[in-house]
């Protein structure tokens, strides 16, 4: 699917509809670093949400469904995930009012289209706001927890909830090593969403050790990644923490009966 053309098609549509009033386009062709795969990042604001939300047709316009993802997005907007034959449009659906406030943009962004003169509403964020110290305790009590239910699924020879704790651990990481590079650039930018480019952004030495971190369907492989993915949290955590003067007592104690329960493996 050629994305300028498509992106096309969706701004001929939305400046004919009434009821599209601005198009923000966000992530990668805001950017400006997209390719051949990237996603089209679209937000619409609208008078009336529900003649979005509740209806298909419109998006069915711009190329050939596959499958779609409806989020409700309780904290923030609705958004349809569209996947089409070789493209997929995310939009995200806000009411006008929302503008009376204005809107703070964590990343780049491009007005698209504007048909009230609201962009003066939309302001980049200056930066990105260090962790509290609550945030940071909560990330690493959260890291440690699936850490321990997926120590005790590997002594019990049971593969896929190591995978699902994995996935849950790994979310702290990612937001850890998220902080460590707001440390090491004075909180200058975020970093792109869900890892995206990870080995560019973060510090060499986290680069380097990512790849450790994962394993295949085996329960021993599993045992050495989730070592190297304490190991590795343990260490960008001790930076954020040092350099934010925050106290960690939690890690090590739990670090420790991690060890203890893996060490229950017949064999270990």
């Amino acid at each position: 699917m050629d994305q300028r053309r498509v992106l096309d098609d969706v701004l001929d549509w939305a400046a004919d509809d009434e009821n599209v009033r601005l198009v923000v386009l966000t992530g990668s062709f805001a950017r400006e670093d997209h390719d051949e795969l990237s996603d089209l990042d679209v937000e619409l604001y609208v008078r009336d949400p529900t003649l979005l939300l509740e209806h298909t047709a419109w998006y069915e316009r711009f190329g050939e469904v596959l499958v779609t993802e409806a989020l409700e997005n309780p904290d923030w907007h609705p958004t349809r995930l569209v996947y089409y034959v070789d493209a997929k449009i995310d939009f995200m659906i806000a009411p006008m009012s929302v503008l009376s406030e204005g809107v703070a943009y964590d990343g780049p962004f491009l007005v698209a289209l504007d048909k009230d003169g609201r962009r003066g509403r939309l302001e980049p964020t200056v930066g990105v706001a260090p962790p509290s110290a609550e945030a940071f305790q909560i990330c690493v009590h959260w890291f440690y927890a699936a850490a321990l239910q997926y120590a005790k699924a590997t002594v019990r020879d049971d593969p896929w909830p190591i995978k699902t704790r994995d996935v849950e651990l790994k979310e702290q990481l990612l937001q850890m090593i998220e902080w460590d590079h707001g440390v090491r650039t004075g909180w200058a930018g975020r970093p792109p969403h869900n890892g995206s480019r990870i080995t560019a952004w973060a510090s060499p030495d986290v680069a380097d050790a990512l790849a450790s971190c994962w394993a295949d369907f085996s329960v021993g492989d599993s045992v050495d990644a989730l070592r190297h993915s304490i190991a590795l949290f343990n260490e960008v955590a001790q930076r954020v923490a040092t350099a934010l003067a925050f106290g960690d007592e939690a890690r090590t104690r739990a670090a420790a009966e991690v060890d203890r329960i893996v060490s229950l493996r017949v064999g270990d």
